[in-house]
Formats: C-alpha cells, structure tokens, sequence
C-alpha cells in the first residue's frame, strides 16, 4: 500500500474558543467544517474558559410560550407565598404530584435565604432586577437590561456558557424572584399595571381587592401606578401582585429545544494546542488517534497526590505532606482568618470598605502590630458599583491623607493597568515608564505608599512582573500585607488565586476575611488554620463533582462522534416540567438505553475511547 501523505497544513487557526462552540451548534457551519476538520487548529487558552463545570458547555436554545394551566399558575403562587412567609407548604389533595410542590418549596425557600445575603443578592446571577442589584453580570449588560425593563427574567438565552441556577436556566428560580421582586419592589411594576389594569375583572376585585378600601373604577379607569395605590391601600397589595404575578407567569418562554457543544467535542474532533494550565487535553486521545483507530493505552498524566478528600479521614501529617504538594514551590506562606461579618453590617459599599481598612493588617484585636493592608483583592464583588475615586476617599477617610500616595486599580472598560496619585487625582498609566519614575523617586518606601485595589475580576496586570523587580532591586515585597475579601466565596481555588496576585506569596502576610471565619489570632502558616483544610477539602471534594459533569460530557461527545456530529441536540429539555407531570423517569431510561447502544457496546470504537 502507498504510503499515507503529509497531513495537509493548517489554514484555520481558532483562538476564541467559546465562539467556536457557538458556531459549531449552526447547521451550516457544521456541514463546511466537518470535511475540513484537519485543516482547524485550535488554541485554548485560560482552563476555567475550557474545562469549568460552568463553561464546558455551549448551549444554544430556542424558546417557546408556556402552556401552564390556571390551576398550575394558582399552585405556583401558593407555594412563593408560603415560601417568602416561612410557612409550610399549602396542602393540596387535589394535586397529582404532591412531592413535587413539596420539594419546590424547599428550593424556594433555599433561593429566599441566598437573596437575603447582600453580597449574593447584589452580585451573583440571582436575577433580582431592581436598581440596586443590576450589577451582576456586567458581561452580559444588555440582557440584563431587557430582564429589568420587562421585568421578565428569560430563563433561557443563547449565551456562550451554561449556567446552571441562574435565571437563564432555571425557570423555577425564576418563578420564585418573579413574586419576590413583586413583592420587595412594587414600583418596578408601574408600567406593567398600566398596561394591564382595564382587563382587571370585577369578579376579582371583589373576591381579592374590594375589602381594601379602593373603587372599582379607580383601579381599572384610574391613572395612579401601582406603588401608589399600594401604598394607599395596603390591603390590597397581596391581590395587585397575584394579579400581576399570573400575568408575568403566562409570558415567561420556557426551552423548545436545545443543541449543545462542550469542550471535548472540539477535543476529539479538532488538533489542539493548550495554554495557561490546560494539561486537562492531554488526558483526552488526541484528534489523530481517533481518526486513525489506535488501540493503545492513553496515559494518565493528571497528578493526584495533592487531592484530600473528606472520606479517607486525613490525619494531620498526611494531609500536610499532600497540601505542601499542592503548595509546590509557594510554601510557607503565612495567613490569619477574620471575620467578614462587617460586611452585612455596613449601610453601603463605603462604610463595608472603611471598616476593611481601619482594622490594619488584621481584624480587631488581632496582630495589633501589623501594618495596615496595602493590597485588596475583593474577590466576592461587594465593591463591584465603587469607582477607583470613591475606593481613594475611603482611604483618606479611614487613613489619613499622607497614609497613601497612589492607588492602582485595573480600568473596568478597557482592563488597562493605572495609577490614581491620591492627592492630585491625577489618573495616568501603569507602564514600565511610570514604575521606573516610581522606583527611582520613592525607592524602597513605594511598597508602603501604594495601594493596590483589585476587584473580583482579578486580571493579571502589568504589576505581576513589576513585583519581581522590585523584590529584586529593594530586597521587600511590593505586596507587603494583602486583604481578600472572600465572605461568601468558601472555594479554596479561587481564595488561593486570590492570594497568588501576590507573586511574592511566601513575603507577604495574607488576611482572608471569610463569614466562616472567627477573629482571633496571629498569622501563622496557612496549613496551620483548621478553616485551611476544610475548605481545601471541600474544594477536592467538589473537583469530583466537577469531574462527573465532565464524564456525563465525554459520554455525550462520544455520541457525537459516533453519529458525525458536533453537537447534541437534547431530548430532556424542562426537567422541571417533566418533573411536574412525572414523565422524567422515562425519559431518563430512553437516555441510558440509548447511551447503552451508542457508548458501551462491547467492542465498539466509543467505549474503547471512553
């Protein structure tokens, strides 16, 4: 036989990895790629973009009208209402599926508890639109606008990533914020009242409103909004916001039908290259292995020995020896716990910020000898709304004028690196024309007369090398004693890389202000802290959880292959509705048998690859 040719060069190189995704679910596009697919070279970069539970998969959905019966509509409002009064969920005989509304509840009264946090509530996807909590997805600014006008949250939209429990994938979440926003922000509803009022019967005033005290005539012909009215007549809010509610409920789109793409099609279809700590791909065949049929054993490159998990019952030493692992060569590196419960107890942004910064290093009475923190990485979002001249006034506030000369901060539009001089104002670049001019005018006091302010965002700027050089010229870390606002966050991944904007960890003292944590006490090593190693061992734990959700994706992109395609086109689209009329078990056995015929045949190509 002829020799095999040079595999043909590569003439597409795709380097925005999520876009890719997103074309790959296009009917077109897939019938011109697949023929070509050795042509495509792929760069990925960033491992959260490529691996994250969050971001492995690309789904692109079309909607559709909900056909929700009244009665259904009418349990939807019971099960809110007693969720928001901490009742008991209302009991119904009538209903077909009791554990259903039983288990709904429970979730509602879950999302109630998440919102009443501040810092969840104004910074993570829970979808409260009103004035002060349209700040959490900054990304995504125009549909989150459309949401709050409408004041419908979609619960599905054709976003580059999947988003688990968030509004645009969880419509009962929805459901729930609907009648909470009805309920905390009525005047956001004005318009739509408005719009509604005339179809307002008379058989429901009398039945829901008359005893409140308001006319008829008033309310359906009148031209006094919503938040007025209730204002006026309390009593007939609770039937305002059911009627409103009903309505809202009717227009809300739920999924038609769903075509996704995750990483590990792209990985076993296309040559890829990774970057940034994506060793990930090389435990997946390669591109060239699949097309030529290789039956030899992948090795398992992934390294383990820093994994601990809460079942295998560490004792000290052992878990030690597989954090110092984990460490690699960022060892000793000295931390304290504080409490974060300032940040509930503060009024606003300003005053949570100025009590950061007037505790010093550490929380009252801690290390009351330490220097006050001249970097904060607020890695929960609380300061997301504050502006790098509001951040400058807290200081000088809470320290003095002379305390502080500059204040560094990444620019929100464009992410450049900056240079706030505090008493100027002036705000110019943080270039290595700049941090030369630094160097040799302040020298060695610079590292105590700057203040670094990183947001959640945590970019990796142009201070990263310009810390090694001045560790290196003045024998100091640049980052002297750093303050990471983690409260809520409790992921150890993204604490620790958090405190590794500090490219000098093992020189600088770290505080992490966590609502797990208890004042009390100096820095010492961070595996010392009992907190360390249980969060650490819940983020080993959850990496698990994260590995099953890529192994259900392997399995699916397994199918693709076999069926010569890029995506998936999802047959379980509403759980929640297959979940309301008990047809889920079915449906799930109609996916294990298929899965059974497509993936784990003896002998067949996908389960040698699996």
């Amino acid at each position: 036989a002829a020799a095999p040719g040079p595999p043909p060069h590569k003439s597409i190189f795709v380097t925005s990895f999520n876009q890719f995704k997103k074309a790959l679910t296009y009917e077109k596009i897939c019938k011109k790629v697949w023929p070509n697919r050795d042509r495509v070279l792929v760069l990925i970069d960033e491992v959260d973009d490529f691996l994250d539970r969050d971001k492995l998969v690309f789904n692109i959905c079309s909607n559709k009208a909900n056909a929700f019966a009244k009665p259904t509509l009418e349990r939807y409002l019971a099960t809110a209402k007693a969720a928001y009064a901490g009742e008991p969920p209302p009991e119904d005989r009538e209903t077909k599926n009791p554990a259903y509304w039983r288990a709904l509840h429970g979730k509602f009264r879950g999302v109630h508890a998440e919102v009443q946090d501040a810092s969840r509530s104004l910074n993570k996807s829970f979808g409260v639109f009103t004035e002060a909590t349209l700040r959490h997805c900054a990304t995504n600014l125009a549909q989150d606008l459309e949401g709050y006008r409408s004041l419908i949250a979609r619960p599905y939209e054709s976003v580059n990533r999947a988003m688990p429990g968030s509004y645009y994938s969880d419509v009962e979440r929805t459901i729930y914020l609907t009648y909470y926003c009805l309920l905390e922000d009525t005047a956001k509803y004005d318009a739509l009242f408005q719009q509604e009022r005339k179809f307002l019967s008379f058989e429901y005033f009398s039945e829901h409103v008359a005893d409140a005290g308001v006319e008829y005539d008033d309310l359906v012909y009148g031209h006094e909004p919503l938040s007025a009215l209730v204002k006026a007549h309390p009593a007939a809010k609770a039937g305002l916001v059911q009627f409103l509610y009903e309505i809202v409920l009717r227009r809300m789109e739920v999924r038609d039908r769903a075509r996704s793409v995750n990483s590990v099609d792209v990985v076993l279809n296309f040559d890829c290259v990774g970057f940034t700590g994506t060793p990930f791909i090389d435990n997946y065949p390669t591109v060239d292995y699949v097309r030529d049929r290789r039956a030899d054993a992948i090795p398992d490159l992934i390294d383990r020995r820093c994994y601990a998990h809460a079942n295998e019952n560490l004792d000290d030493g052992a878990f030690e020896a597989r954090f110092r692992t984990f460490q690699g060569v960022n060892a000793d590196v000295k931390v304290r716990y504080a409490s974060s419960s300032f940040v509930c107890a503060g009024a606003d942004e300003r005053s949570v910020l100025k009590a950061l910064l007037t505790r010093g290093g550490g929380a009252d009475a801690m290390d009351d000898g330490a220097p006050a923190c001249n970097v904060l990485v607020d890695l929960c979002g609380v300061f997301k709304r504050s502006s790098i001249a509001e951040v400058r006034d807290a200081l000088v506030e809470a320290r003095g004028a002379a305390a502080t000369r500059y204040v560094y901060h990444v620019d929100p539009v464009d992410g450049a690196d900056r240079i706030l001089d505090v008493a100027t104002g002036t705000d110019v670049p943080f270039d290595e024309e700049f941090y030369a001019y630094l160097a040799r005018t302040r020298g060695a006091k610079l590292g105590s007369e700057i203040f670094f302010f990183v947001d959640n965002r945590n970019v990796i700027g142009k201070d990263v090398p310009f810390q090694l050089v001045y560790e290196r010229a003045f024998g100091a870390p640049l980052f002297i004693e750093a303050a990471v606002l983690a409260h809520d966050v409790d992921d150890f991944s993204k604490i620790w890389q958090a405190m590794g904007r500090s490219r000098t960890m093992a020189r600088t003292t770290f505080t992490i202000y966590s609502a797990k944590a208890e004042d009390g006490g100096a820095a010492r090593d961070v595996v010392a802290w009992p907190l360390t190693r249980e969060l650490y061992v819940a983020n080993c734990d959850a990496k698990i959880a994260g590995n099953l959700s890529s192994i259900y994706q392997t399995i699916v992109a397994l199918v693709n292959l076999r069926n010569e395609s890029f995506y998936y086109g999802d047959e379980i689209v509403n759980d929640f509705l297959l979940r309301l009329d008990r047809t889920l078990p079915r449906r799930v056995d109609a996916l294990v048998a298929s899965l059974n015929r497509d993936v784990f045949a003896p002998g067949s190509r996908p389960a040698h690859l699996l």
